[in-house]
């Protein structure tokens, strides 16, 4: 099944092709104790952010989880899985941001760009490469999705199967049960394909970043600032929107459907409204609240012609700067 999914990647980014091979192999394979031991803690740090999570949603033990499976999956997962994506986009940024310094440094720049199309090679491969060393965190993001998915399917069975109906009623612009599937099923496919188009626009800005700045603490400085505007921008969308939801903030209808699906495209790739109760309170506070699944996947699109767009730029500053 894996071979069948890369044999449709460009050549580029198959891991059989030489260039992406040199440059999975920079990083050594660790110790099997090493390795163990790095996994145990992954596993009891994300046990502990679970435990921490469910204690919060529950009010410390003295009401209940949800009152719907993806609420009570939601509650469980929201905050860690929100921590695990900023950590997975601060990695992509931070993977590809020494890219040409660190060739330079290795002294295998020059040589690079006097291969035809090699500086292209390189850097596509190095782009290619952060989605093979964040397989892990990556498919973790995308697993715990699916099962928010099938939570929204089962959920869908409730009050004899009436439940979209129930959400869709009053809501403005009034929509057809037909067409609600359609956009929550546009929402789905968003949540799904805005972690994996996120990742490799954060990467493509790395590589971009690493053909501006050559030396590396001003390199080091420059990531950090982006770092720390990352996680500013996850917080602090994150604050207005939920002041938002409880009524703590009055703005506009124009501006709280931008916010919203702000916080859904930039802060947490669409994972609170995978929420079907939480989205559908969006639908009757929100004007047109309904359309942004499909606004999401319209950025998704958007994001992953701009990271091709990055690349080609990348790629012609270090042609043309060696």
């Amino acid at each position: 099944m894996l071979q069948r999914l890369t044999r449709q990647l460009p050549l580029w980014a198959r891991p059989e092709h030489p260039v992406l091979r040199y440059e999975l192999g920079k990083v050594q394979r660790a110790p099997r104790r090493v390795r163990l031991l790095r996994a145990l803690g992954i596993i009891l740090l994300a046990l502990a952010l679970v435990v921490g999570s469910y204690v919060v949603a529950t009010g410390f033990l003295t009401r209940p989880l949800g009152q719907s499976l993806t609420e009570s999956l939601s509650a469980i997962v929201l905050y860690p899985l929100l921590i695990l994506q900023v950590i997975t986009r601060v990695a992509a940024v931070g993977l590809t941001a020494n890219v040409v310094s660190e060739e330079a440094r290795r002294q295998n720049w020059d040589n690079i760009r006097a291969t035809p199309t090699g500086a292209e090679l390189a850097l596509r491969a190095s782009w290619a490469a952060v989605f093979y060393r964040l397989r892990a965190l990556l498919g973790i993001i995308l697993v715990v999705r699916i099962i928010l998915i099938f939570g929204i399917l089962y959920d869908l069975t409730a009050f004899q199967g009436r439940y979209l109906d129930l959400l869709i009623n009053g809501i403005l612009p009034e929509v057809p049960l037909v067409a609600g599937v359609l956009l929550l099923s546009l929402l789905m496919t968003a949540s799904l394909l805005l972690p994996i188009t996120g990742i490799g626009f954060d990467a493509a800005l790395g590589l971009l970043l690493s053909t501006f700045v050559r030396q590396r603490m001003y390199n080091s400085l420059l990531l950090m600032l982006i770092i720390l505007f990352r996680i500013a921008l996850v917080i602090g969308l994150a604050y207005l929107v939920s002041q938002f939801v409880n009524g703590a903030l009055d703005v506009s209808d124009s501006t709280a459907w931008l916010l919203v699906g702000a916080y859904g495209a930039m802060g947490d790739w669409g994972l609170a409204f995978l929420n079907l109760g939480f989205y559908g309170e969006i639908w009757a506070t929100v004007p047109y609240g309904i359309l942004l699944g499909l606004g999401l996947l319209v950025y998704a699109m958007l994001q992953a012609m701009v990271t091709d767009q990055l690349l080609a730029l990348a790629v012609r500053r270090a042609e043309r700067r060696g």
